[in-house]
């Protein structure tokens, strides 16, 4: 493969460091919230066996029209084109799972909020894009 579409290579142009705007559209309620994220991409956690390095993402990100949350704590990780992030505001937490582009410009897949709290059992999609 080529290295510029792994995340296991070392150019620095082909991360998720840098900012995005994002959007994610509820399944339950069909509204969409807007926002952006500050995203560096760390250093490796751990190999994957399968010829990928899993490294560390962490950021924050801030939503415009949630009245949910404004701003949250990011973290996760990205494994080849693969992508898990948490955002965290207090007690309340989202999961983003999702893959992103070989050039690191868009990334885009599913968003489940816990049952509980102000988002509780909400889904759907998101997609983002760097800025």
């Amino acid at each position: 493969m080529l290295c510029g579409c792994l995340v296991a290579c070392s150019n620095s142009a082909s991360n998720l460091t840098g900012s995005w705007q994002f959007s994610i559209k509820s399944s339950v309620t069909g509204n969409t919230y807007t926002g952006t994220a500050s995203i560096t991409q760390g250093g490796t956690v751990t190999s994957t066996g399968a010829g990928g390095l899993e490294r560390m993402v962490t950021g924050t990100m801030n939503f415009t029209n949630n009245p949910c949350a404004t701003t949250a704590a990011l973290s996760g990780t990205i494994t080849v084109s693969s992508v898990i992030l948490t955002a965290t505001e207090g007690s309340q937490s989202v999961s983003f799972t999702g893959t992103v582009n070989g050039a690191f410009t868009a990334m885009s897949g599913n968003y489940t909020f816990p049952i509980g709290g102000c988002n509780g059992g909400d889904f759907g999609a998101w997609a983002a894009s760097k800025s």
